[in-house]
């Protein structure tokens, strides 16, 4: 078993999709250098000070928060160990083609979200067809990603390679798709889209990740045996 290429390649390939977001962010980091520059600062060691100040008690802040164990820890662990680890592998014993697999956990996975809108329903006072919709938005989004996640599990064969791209996406939101004032960030999001695609079964192959995959499409031979049945 490879580990670190199960951490490595699926986050590369995961950030492709967030280029958009990577630059906006890179975008949002310039503007702060700039506006310190016109204040006459500089580049100071004490502006450096400050930036790394913030940037550490922004992660304490995050660390002591119940929400962020949740999201970036809690949430994803128990989500791949359910719907990943533990259900793939029996609905591809079950005789399920590994297509049908890949479509089918993403809508189980996406029904287990539909605690959100009760959430911003009622706690966050939406009208009943906002929520609907903004729910709507985020069982559309888990269902690409469960499909993703799950097509990760089956071609690797490693559940750490899920893992860190759950986490990735929940840290990072929705991709940023466009900013108004700048047309790079669009552009970044088309090209990482292409190279997502281009990339997605090459970087996933079997044999990167494990050793004795006799050619087989997953590492788990399941494929092989569905063909031979």
């Amino acid at each position: 078993m490879k580990q670190w290429q199960a951490v490595v390649f699926p986050l590369s390939l995961t950030c492709l999709m967030y280029a958009g977001s990577l630059v906006f962010k890179s975008l949002l980091l310039v503007d702060s250098w700039k506006e310190h520059m016109h204040q006459g600062e500089g580049i100071s060691l004490n502006c450096i000070k400050d930036i790394l100040q913030n940037f550490l008690a922004g992660l304490s802040s995050t660390a002591s928060n119940v929400l962020a164990w949740r999201n970036y820890v809690v949430a994803p662990l128990t989500e791949e160990l359910v719907f990943r680890a533990c259900m793939i592998p029996l609905l591809l014993c079950g005789g399920f083609e590994i297509y049908v697999v890949i479509l089918l956990c993403p809508i189980l996975f996406s029904l287990a979200h539909l605690n959100h809108w009760m959430e911003i329903y009622g706690r966050q006072n939406y009208s009943l067809l906002k929520a609907f919709m903004v729910v709507g938005l985020q069982l559309g989004y888990t269902v690409i990603f469960g499909s993703y996640a799950s097509f990760l599990f089956i071609r690797t064969g490693h559940l750490v390679a899920p893992l860190v791209a759950h986490i990735f996406c929940n840290f990072m939101g929705l991709p940023v798709l466009f900013v108004r004032r700048t047309g790079m960030v669009s552009l970044a999001f088309i090209a990482g889209t292409v190279a997502f695609i281009c990339l997605l079964c090459p970087v996933t192959q079997p044999h990167l990740y494990n050793d004795g995959t006799n050619d087989c499409e997953c590492w788990q031979g399941y494929c092989s045996s569905n063909l031979n049945s």
